[in-house]
């Protein structure tokens, strides 16, 4: 094989940072197609070498559920959501750096009277990972997660959350994708990341029309016309733009984290409502607002919402002792938005901790016990579905049958001064290669005047199917 040699001076090579060195004439070799190696078989190495560097893998999903009992008119006793997804990843420069791309086709649907449904097919995650020793930069779509505890975590505030069935779906699972850009920096036992959010997006709500949305079905209970929403988003410049960092440190077995974001709230604040003079009773369920209304309302103003800034500080640690692992956070917020029995938002300081333990132990038992306390600060009586103190006891157990073909698990989350719960028990089926079964309940309980008891006549029992291939 013939090569070419070309002779670039060093000076000409800019690098980041300044440098005295003499000016040396560097070689650089480029090889080229020769007498051994023809044109054609030439591009199959580069094609098969950039085959060797790309992997691709999918899934398609169906999952249909219903209600265990109908409870109203309007009420949507059947759910039916569907998803398939493509990846990428192209490796580069040995493996170390990546290019990762994905697409998700995904349709929800409510029904089967006054029927509700959602459908979207984009880009879900997309972006460019590149790293030396010392330093990574992430930028493209993509998730990014903060914190160390499950189910609840205050510190992780980075992207917002797809909550169209509440709480339902799994925390992993709700999270959206956002636009943001990610360095890390690595000097012994310390890790400096920063991030940069250039463009805002809220939560997904349903504002009206579904059993999980903050209206549900006022308008088709009260027959009321008019009432609509208006979003005041910020605008998409880069001044508008998120930014936080986080500082890691390792001190013996521990890890340690200390963090600061400067953030739009992902949900909602309701500035106004248009019906005035309205005192809702504890709730903001569709059954206390026909109370509170007593009959059909016309309405010609809008609901105005909007969004405001918040700082949030936090704290984390983890630790592993044997087969248990210990772990919490700790975040404030120097504002957060709560709704009031006016349906208009106050803002409040809020601090919120979270610790927990978990055991992953003998015979494929998985036990996660986590204890939660938000505390508002000058809190108001008038504030919907939290009290001033709002423990809560959350986790997970699960127990693997059979070398892993079978698994049973149980998500909980008990509201320990308001006499709430929710509970997921479900079951898990993977006999089938790459296929997943589960089959599972949801159920919510407490008081109309509790954020659990809010659901409490949208208990499901549903059916997962999940292939991967």
């Amino acid at each position: 094989m013939r090569k070419f040699f070309i002779i670039i001076p060093s000076c000409c090579i800019i690098l980041f940072f300044a440098s005295t060195a003499p000016c040396v004439d560097e070689i650089i070799i480029i090889t080229d197609p020769t007498l051994e190696e023809t044109p054609r078989e030439f591009k199959q190495t580069k094609l098969n070498s950039l085959k060797n560097n790309l992997s691709i893998r999918g899934f398609i999903q169906a999952k249909a559920a219903t209600d265990t009992h109908n409870n109203s008119g309007n009420e949507h006793e059947h759910t039916f959501y569907s998803n398939a997804g493509i990846e990428g990843k192209w490796t580069f420069e040995g493996g170390r750096n990546y290019i990762f791309a994905s697409i998700d086709s995904e349709y929800l649907w409510f029904g089967p009277y006054n029927d509700e449904e959602d459908y979207d097919l984009d880009l879900f995650e997309g972006y460019i990972f590149w790293s030396t020793n010392s330093i990574d930069l992430t930028v493209g779509k993509q998730i990014i997660r903060w914190g160390k505890t499950d189910q609840i975590s205050p510190v992780d505030n980075i992207n917002p959350q797809d909550l169209r069935e509440f709480i339902v779906p799994d925390y992993e699972n709700r999270k959206i994708p956002d636009w943001i850009a990610r360095l890390r920096l690595f000097y012994r036992k310390y890790t400096i990341e920063g991030v940069y959010i250039p463009f805002f997006q809220p939560s997904r709500i349903d504002y009206f029309g579904t059993d999980w949305a903050v209206y549900q079905h006022l308008k088709e209970d009260i027959q009321v016309s008019g009432l609509l929403t208006s979003e005041n988003v910020p605008p998409k410049t880069f001044k508008n733009g998120d930014w936080g960092i986080r500082l890691l440190r390792t001190v013996f077995d521990w890890d340690f984290g200390l963090s600061y974001l400067y953030s739009w709230e992902d949900l909602p604040y309701y500035k106004s409502f248009p019906i005035k003079n309205l005192m809702l009773d504890g709730s903001a369920s569709s059954a206390s607002l026909v109370s509170a209304l007593a009959g059909p309302a016309n309405v010609n103003e809008e609901i105005e919402v909007e969004y405001r800034r918040q700082h949030i500080a936090g704290f984390e640690f983890e630790t592993i002792v044997k087969d248990f692992g210990f772990r919490g956070e700790a975040a404030y917020f120097d504002r957060q938005s709560f709704l009031m029995n006016n349906l208009a938002s106050t803002r409040q300081a809020v601090y919120h901790y979270v610790i927990g333990v978990d055991y992953s132990g003998k015979n494929d038992w998985y036990i996660n016990i986590q204890f939660s306390h938000q505390i508002i600060k000058n809190y108001d009586s008038k504030i919907l579905y939290f009290n001033r103190n709002n423990p809560s006891l959350c986790g997970e157990i699960s127990k693997e049958f059979q070398e892993g073909y079978f698994e049973a698990e149980l998500k909980y989350n008990f509201a320990l001064n308001q006499n709430s719960f929710y509970l997921s028990p479900r079951i898990i089926f993977s006999y089938v290669p790459n296929l997943d079964i589960m089959l599972g309940l949801n159920i919510f309980e407490g008081d109309s005047d509790t954020l659990m008891g809010l659901y409490d006549a949208n208990d499901q029992i549903y059916i997962d199917f999940k292939y991967h291939f």
